[in-house]
């Protein structure tokens, strides 16, 4: 999967919006063509996919010595 900037003049493909493309979303083979959407759409997606995939924190390579009382 890669994402770009979109290098054609296409208007966005989300269902009414009438802004042009921005960036483009191809999957290299699995879907025949690429996804293109404006900056808008692609803030309004990445509010809706950041209420389902949180990122895990990372793990210290550093281990914290618990205190023993």
């Amino acid at each position: 999967m890669k994402m770009e900037i979109c290098k054609n003049q296409l208007k966005c493909d989300f269902y009414g919006c009438k802004n042009m493309a921005k960036y483009a979303f191809s999957t290299k083979g699995f879907i025949r063509r690429e996804i293109v959407f404006c900056e808008d759409c692609m803030k309004k997606m990445y509010d809706c996919f950041s209420k389902t995939i949180v990122p895990k924190a990372v793990k210290s390579p550093f281990k914290n010595k618990k205190e023993k009382v």
